[in-house]
């Protein structure tokens, strides 16, 4: 039949199936004349060759293998190879970097290296298993239940700058480590500095040291009583040996950022009960209304009382007591691929009431303000924290991801707020907070417009020549500096007659650089690298001691015209945040973009990274599998 339905065929067809033919018998020809060694023992016990000659093509095989180039495993750094999100991408498309400017670059990647060292070495030698070092006297602090917070919190960024001399040389240091102290710790502190560090360094680590996901689970353990209450709120302090709370009380901030560490211990454990317990917690938070003391949808209250699960004020602020738990709605929807809605129509929500509510414009200015907002009498403050400097970084990443372009125009204006408090003060070093009165509720038609540009909105109808001013906004390609070595920056406008600073103090604190890290890797816009640049330069000039970094008392005296010792303006105080973050959050804005990518890492609000896989989530929120 076969050969009579190739007759009627076509000539062209008919050279065309002989060809394959012929290409058929040559491949079986190929195989019998020279067998593979390994099909010739696998494929009878009774005919195999002698042992001499097994080894002899055996080691021909090796020296032919050796020989051939194999691919080097790519980094974790890179991120789990096989992940392709189904979201939007986050990153920019940069373009090739020329070689002068990668030179450039990493000289200035590097010298950021050697500050984290210069801090680390501090630590090492007068505080190594304490909390913190306090950087003038050179003596420990335990303000985290003596755990190490330093140690851990440095884990993740030493394995991010490849120091992994000083990497293992703390591995063996972490058995000592005893969770049962009888104090009184931070649930919502030790998940993000201790757990997220573990989780996140046993990631980075490729998963070589059992021992961090080991002191991750059980430092969990000894967390969970703190969640046994009427509404699944874990208390805010919590005695580890006494198994009591200090109080009934606890904060948004603290409730609302503990679903990603506890949601990855879950999969890197198989323990379903730690995403269950922080799901409770969202689902608690999603069903809230007027009956627990939440006036305005979204916006969240700071206070709670955990036995009624009621909110006990009326304030809701991105800064200080509220800010991470906004953060945490989009990052999870974003570690979790989008697989669960709920997470991104909580983020949705609040940002369009904070948007509708909270969000104040300065006159004439192209800077935003983000003050805590009464949500009961629809009142605003006029200070803004820096804790509040890592919303420009959030938005940004939900512009992209719910394709919202306003809310990346919103994110420029609050980082030009942050970065200003920076420019204007005589160290170059912001304050913890500041108030500018004058300011009015944010308007996209009027924001970062003069009283000339608004008149000429006004009036460009009635015009002769009928031309419409040009629009503030500019596209991403127009506002892309490019590859430039000597970039200016724009010089600082004089400061508005109503702004002064609240607390003058610089705590080193991460916020500011970790949305200039993102919005760079958003945008491509070079201007978010010097930034971070003279913000680093003003860390080693005034921050530096003999031994590490100290924070600053006064961020706007004059030190050089009063010719006052720099160390008298300092604080005996180093948080473990400037090494988790803020020495992190630098390194990474001048590394190459596709290390530690925003699509294919999440940050914990320690900025810890957790590697997005597809990872199988009904296990742990259906409880599938058990």
């Amino acid at each position: 039949m076969f050969l009579s339905y190739a007759i009627k065929l076509s000539k062209r067809w008919k050279i065309i199936l002989f060809t394959l033919c012929a290409l058929i018998l040559l491949g079986h020809l190929w195989i019998l004349a020279y067998p593979r060694p390994s099909l010739i023992s696998n494929h009878n016990p009774n005919s195999l060759p002698p042992m001499d000659k097994v080894n002899k093509e055996e080691n021909v095989i090796t020296q032919i293998e050796e020989e051939l180039p194999t691919p080097e495993k790519k980094s974790i750094l890179f991120g789990f190879g096989g992940f392709l999100s189904k979201l939007p991408k986050l990153q920019y498309d940069f373009g090739p970097e020329p070689i002068e400017f990668t030179e450039f670059r990493e000289k200035r990647r590097e010298a950021i290296k050697k500050s984290f060292i210069h801090g680390w070495k501090g630590y090492k030698t007068y505080a190594l298993g304490h909390d913190e070092l306090r950087p003038l006297s050179n003596k420990p602090k335990n303000p985290f239940g003596g755990w190490g917070a330093t140690m851990i919190d440095s884990l993740s960024t030493m394995l991010i700058m490849e120091l992994t001399d000083e990497f293992l040389s703390v591995i063996p240091r972490l058995h000592k480590i005893n969770f049962k102290v009888d104090e009184e710790i931070s649930v919502f502190e030790s998940t993000i500095r201790y757990l997220g560090g573990f989780l996140s360094a046993y990631e980075l680590s490729d998963r070589k040291h059992d021992i961090l996901l080991q002191k991750a689970n059980k430092l969990a353990q000894e967390l969970l009583p703190a969640f046994d209450t009427p509404s699944g709120l874990p208390h805010h302090l919590w005695n580890p040996l006494k198994n009591k709370p200090n109080n009934d009380e606890t904060l948004i901030a603290e409730v609302g950022t503990i679903q990603l560490e506890f949601m990855m211990l879950s999969q890197l454990t198989g323990n379903p009960i730690y995403g269950q317990k922080a799901q409770a917690i969202t689902d608690y938070l999603d069903n809230m209304g007027y009956e627990h003391g939440l006036y305005i949808q979204g916006l969240f209250p700071t206070v709670i009382n955990v036995q009624r699960g009621h909110f006990k004020d009326a304030i809701s602020t991105f800064g200080a007591m509220g800010d991470s738990a906004f953060e945490y709605f989009l990052k999870e929807y974003l570690l979790m691929n989008g697989a669960v809605p709920q997470y991104g129509q909580m983020y949705i929500r609040s940002i369009k009431n904070m948007k509708k509510y909270m969000l104040r414009q300065v006159p004439g200015y192209d800077l935003l303000m983000l003050p805590p907002f009464d949500t009961q009498y629809k009142t605003h403050r006029d200070a803004m924290d820096h804790l509040t400097c890592f919303v420009p970084g959030m938005l940004a990443m939900g512009s992209k991801t719910f394709n919202e372009p306003e809310d990346m125009e919103i994110a420029k204006g609050l980082l030009e707020t942050c970065v200003y408090m920076y420019r204007i003060t005589s160290t170059g070093l912001s304050p913890e907070s500041w108030v500018i009165s004058n300011t009015e509720s944010y308007n996209p038609l009027t924001f970062n417009k003069t009283k000339n540009d608004l008149a000429k909105l006004r009036d460009w109808w009635y015009e002769d020549n009928k031309t419409v001013i040009n629009q503030t906004y500019t596209s991403q390609e127009e506002n892309k500096s490019g590859y430039v070595i000597d970039y200016e920056l724009p010089l600082v406008r004089e400061r508005p007659r109503s702004l002064y600073f609240g607390d003058k103090r610089y705590m080193l604190r991460p916020e500011t650089i970790e949305s200039l890290f993102i919005l760079y890797r958003m945008t491509g816009d070079q201007k978010y690298q010097e930034y971070g640049w003279e913000i680093y330069k003003a860390i080693e000039k005034w921050c530096k001691t003999k031994s590490a970094y100290a924070a600053i008392r006064n961020v706007d005296v004059n030190l050089t015209a009063n010719n006052t010792n720099i160390e008298f303006n300092q604080i005996d105080s180093m948080e473990s945040f400037l090494f988790a973050e803020t020495f992190k959050y630098l390194y990474l804005l001048f590394s190459p973009p596709e290390i530690v990518s925003l699509d294919k890492f999440i940050f914990n609000t320690e900025a810890h990274p957790f590697v997005r896989k597809q990872w199988n989530w009904s296990r742990i929120l259906k409880g599938e599998g058990e």
